[in-house]
């Protein structure tokens, strides 16, 4: 018996030894920024850079391209297609970059005078073959940059509500709220989404956090603010506002906070009395029923 676990035990053991590591394995390509943004006026030309940095130990030549994306409806995943247009282009698509090593590229954004203003939305793609240890297979690794384009004009910052939801009884920690909204301007624009508990004697602190409205996109929007401390009715007021364009879109509505312990204190509250009432004389309930 001691035989065989001393067998398992090196079996174990060279199993593991036998599984090779590399700490040190080539990552590929970076890029930075990851997103940019730009200000374009029409009929003239703007220019922006970016960085690629090489990752690995070996030179390499890296390809670059252009695509335009848009976003799906409430999940907001990114959707890249070949451009309809050449209004951003590169100066170089094909660079090689030395080990360890990074190099700034250019573009230049242009926009025909009869353009229509809003936003338009590039993404810049960087990739290049990448020898990985232990395999004689290149393997394709891929960097991206998103170009969010605002060209000059009047700007629309509008949306839609849709599908917005609030609980009217809470008894957790938060209340959550949800709902979905379009932007249905011509340009994307962040703001800050917040929620925030009022009541008679009580006043939250607004929490939020910043998101991303593309335009003609729908995205589903959801957040927590902090109960208050005791029960009653509150009001919850959520929405968004962006500083920059002076809006405050928000709704309002009135829920019932009932916290566990507050159930728990009036059911101890209705035993007692029970309890109490029944240890009453007969004579005494008895008068209670007749009146």
């Amino acid at each position: 018996m001691k035989r065989l676990w001393l067998l398992s035990a090196s079996l174990v053991s060279a199993l593991f030894m036998s599984v090779p590591t590399y700490a040190d394995s080539p990552k590929g390509l970076a890029i930075t920024p990851t997103r940019m943004e730009q200000s374009v006026t029409a009929g003239k030309t703007a220019t922006g850079s970016f960085i690629v940095g090489n990752q690995t130990d070996q030179p390499i030549i890296v390809k670059l391209s252009v695509k335009q994306f848009s976003v799906t409806d409430y999940t907001y995943d990114y959707v890249f297609q070949d451009p309809k247009d050449e209004h951003v282009k590169l100066r170089e698509h094909e660079v090689r970059i030395d080990a360890h090593a990074t190099k700034r590229l250019w573009y230049d954004t242009t926009f025909p005078k009869s353009t229509t203003p809003g936003g338009y939305y590039y993404a810049i793609f960087a990739s290049t073959d990448v020898a990985q240890e232990g395999s004689a297979v290149a393997q394709t690794v891929q960097a991206t940059t998103l170009l969010y384009v605002k060209l000059g004009g009047k700007f629309i910052y509008t949306s839609v509500w849709k599908n917005d939801s609030l609980p009217f009884v809470v008894m957790g920690s938060d209340i959550p709220y949800k709902f979905d909204l379009k932007n249905t301007g011509n340009v994307h624009f962040t703001g800050l989404f917040y929620g925030q508990v009022e009541g008679l004697f009580y006043k939250g602190q607004e929490v939020g956090v910043d998101h991303l409205l593309m335009p003609g996109a729908v995205r589903s929007i959801s957040g927590t603010v902090p109960s208050p401390i005791m029960p009653g009715i509150y009001r919850v007021t959520y929405g968004y506002k962006v500083d920059f364009a002076s809006i405050i879109n928000v709704k309002s509505a009135y829920i019932i906070y009932l916290p566990p312990w507050s159930i728990a204190f009036a059911i101890l509250i209705a035993y007692a009395l029970w309890r109490s009432r029944s240890r009453w004389p007969a004579w005494r309930r008895l008068r209670l029923r007749k009146k």
